[in-house]
């Protein structure tokens, strides 16, 4: 008994000294790096006045989106409405590597719900070379200047506008519920403000590291069938110098929200228990610097059992389980505040 006793304790002290050893690992190499600029966030509404201008952004905006010939046509943005201007309005913003079809299916039942519904297309996404690693040059600054547009065009689309995003799209939720005092919600869903086994403090020390690392590496969702990898659409992997610009962003978002209340009239953060990829304390943190500065706050975090993936909109995630999240989701979201 003894002897196994003193194996499992060895066994918890060179584990603990390994992580302790990977914390310092990512503190020093952080040293070694260009100091990271942060991001200056900031909002220039113009929204639209009417559902008929409306449309009128979101056709010139498809316009553009088809004339370029890159994107894939199940990529594009789209809209879902009644036909008139409805009395809430929903914009679904889609996750690292994947595109507007991630929400083919919830954003119908939000339509369902009496939502008109816009599906926008975040930068660098949706392209139909899906090996052109083209999210290597995706920035923050890009990312929250899509916050502003899609705001602008969803205010004609619903007298009540509410901005939710997964993953990568709860960043820019954020960044809307942060400066956009004409949401009435804001709903970050699982956002990317920080690795899930590496503490909050070091944070921005990761994401110093990551973004100071040349050349840049390139990361496959399926290591094993790599390129082969079939998503109903997206990439088949990541750029890890664009997972740096989200946690970046991230950053920003929580520094602004430490100095100042939320700008929208309400903010409702959900999350995952058994999430493996981001990180529950950073999003902990975000909400308690809501709350603390006077913020509208409400949270919903699914269970630890029965398990979700990070990735608990898409239909084909590994362990998807759409039976389960979707009517949660549509339920939490339709009911608050």
């Amino acid at each position: 008994m003894m002897r196994v006793l003193r194996f499992l304790g060895y066994t918890v002290l060179i584990l603990l000294a390994l992580v302790l050893s990977a914390y310092l690992t990512i503190y020093l190499g952080a040293l070694t790096m260009p100091v990271v600029p942060p991001v200056a966030l900031s909002s220039s509404p113009n929204p639209a006045q009417s559902y008929d201008e409306a449309m009128a952004r979101f056709d010139a905006q498809l316009a553009a989106e088809r004339a370029r010939g890159d994107i894939d046509e199940i990529c594009l943005p789209y809209v879902l409405t009644h036909g008139a201007k409805t009395e809430r309005a929903i914009i679904l913003f889609h996750g690292l590597t994947a595109c507007p079809f991630q929400y083919h299916e919830l954003a119908q039942l939000f339509h369902d719900e009496g939502y008109n519904v816009y599906v926008p297309r975040l930068p660098r996404h949706g392209y139909t070379d899906r090996l052109s690693n083209a999210l290597a040059d995706l920035t923050a600054e890009e990312l929250a200047a899509m916050m502003d547009m899609t705001a602008d065009l969803a205010a004609g689309l619903g007298e009540e506008v509410t901005m939710a995003g997964l993953s990568l799209g709860g960043n820019v939720a954020a960044v809307g519920g942060q400066l956009r005092d004409d949401l009435r919600l804001a709903v970050p869903m699982s956002p990317a403000l920080g690795f899930r086994f590496v503490p909050n403090f070091l944070t921005p020390a990761l994401t110093r590291l990551i973004l100071g690392l040349s050349p840049d590496i390139y990361i496959w969702w399926d290591p094993i069938n790599r390129e082969n990898f079939q998503a109903e659409s997206g990439y088949p992997g990541f750029s890890l110098h664009a997972l740096g610009e989200i946690y970046r962003l991230g950053l920003a978002v929580q520094r602004l929200a430490d100095l100042r209340p939320p700008a929208s009239q309400a903010q409702l953060m959900i999350s995952n228990w058994g999430d493996p990829a981001v990180s529950l304390g950073a999003i902990d943190a975000l909400v308690d610097a809501w709350r603390a500065n006077g913020g509208v706050t409400a949270t919903y975090r699914f269970p630890l059992l029965p398990w979700l993936p990070h990735d608990f909109i898409s239909t084909d995630a590994v362990g998807a389980n759409t039976d389960l999240t979707y009517p949660k989701l549509i339920e939490v979201i339709t009911a608050y505040p």
